[in-house]
């Protein structure tokens, strides 16, 4: 959160606005994985934070921050998308007018193609929409905005281990309250930093896991919602969510499992930190599964010739030679980040440390 409110200064000193909501993401999920309000301490938004989230994970809309990561330029005013009628959008309605807002603006910080974060801004009802200047500059920032996310995440990977990798368990039910947790969750929590004056409970990235789960429709199969965060250690944690079924208990509860990340989960993560792109880390994960460069032309549908390219700017990003040294590369920015790329170099050769 530090980023953002650095980022606050010149937003405000480019784009004038009453208040706002800034969110680091899980690229692969697109759940946010923190909160940050500004809204002068008034404690206008932090009263309606649950409407938001609600709003955002569980409600049909206009201007989704998942809907904008598709976009040509992810930044855009509700009044933009609703033609010039905000009452279109239902969070206008209920939720804008009531608090006295009116001009909304939505930006994804996007950078290799992967969401980082996103930032909702506001202003009070009766003044104008955000221009097209304003939208330029927002477009400008984010992506820079996106980079400093994607960077510090990747230079702060390289923390100490975790050494107690017991899960937690948090119940909450569905209007977010607290029911039980197992003190191994309340380690965890502790671990976790701290959101920015949103007034929760429990951290943004819990709860955004469990509406999430509130919003799956129980009648068909479907992968249990989750979301990875860096702990203050640099380590990181996956944090999943299930529904609980209880007899006579109208209330749906929620189960939140709190967990040291396992390779295999962080290795798309991994790979969106160094910068490739989509088709990179398709033939990436291939690579480190073993397979030849005509096994993963054959795979993808792409030539020989257009493997050998990928390979070629997969290398270059993650500073690696061979096939090898990318997945030891991989494997130690997971379990002992502290390696530099000569002893990575040494382990994929199979020569001792000197």
């Amino acid at each position: 959160m530090k980023l953002f409110e650095r980022a606050t200064i010149p937003f405000r000193r480019a784009v004038a606005y009453s208040a706002g909501c800034w969110e680091p993401t899980d690229p692969r999920t697109l759940l946010f994985t923190g909160f940050g309000i500004e809204d002068g301490q008034t404690g206008t938004l932090t009263a309606a934070r649950w409407r938001f989230i609600d709003n955002e994970l569980l409600e049909p809309d206009y201007a989704k921050f998942r809907d904008l990561l598709d976009r040509r330029v992810p930044v855009t005013t509700l009044h933009r998308d609703t033609h010039g009628e905000p009452d279109r959008s239902a969070r206008y309605r209920r939720i804008h007018r009531s608090l006295g807002f009116g001009a909304e603006l939505r930006a994804v910080f996007r950078a290799g193609n992967a969401c980082w974060g996103s930032v909702a801004l506001v202003r009070d009802e009766g003044q104008p929409d955000f221009n097209e200047e304003e939208i330029a500059f927002v477009a400008r920032v984010g992506a820079h905005i996106a980079q400093g996310l994607r960077d510090a995440l990747l230079r702060e990977a390289g923390g100490a281990a975790i050494t107690d990798r017991a899960p937690g368990v948090i119940v909450l039910d569905d209007d977010g309250s607290v029911r039980s947790l197992t003190d191994q969750a309340t380690l965890w929590l502790g671990q976790i930093p701290r959101d920015r004056d949103t007034g929760l409970e429990l951290p943004a990235v819990v709860h955004a896991v469990a509406r999430r789960v509130l919003d799956l429709d129980v009648a068909h199969p479907h992968p249990e919602p989750y979301a990875s965060v860096r702990l203050r250690s640099g380590s990181w944690l996956t944090i999943h969510g299930s529904i609980l079924h209880s007899a006579g208990d109208d209330k749906r509860t929620v189960a939140v499992t709190l967990a040291p990340a396992a390779v295999t989960e962080m290795e798309p993560l991994r790979l969106a930190l160094h910068g490739l792109t989509p088709r990179e880390r398709e033939v990436a994960r291939l690579l480190t599964r073993g397979a030849t460069n005509d096994q993963i032309a054959r795979a993808l549908w792409i030539s020989r010739h257009t493997v050998k390219d990928h390979v070629k700017a997969i290398y270059t990003k993650l500073d690696v030679r061979t096939r090898a040294e990318l997945a030891a590369k991989l494997f130690h920015d997971h379990i002992a980040p502290q390696l530099d790329s000569k002893r990575i170099r040494e382990f994929a050769s199979g020569d001792p440390p000197g």
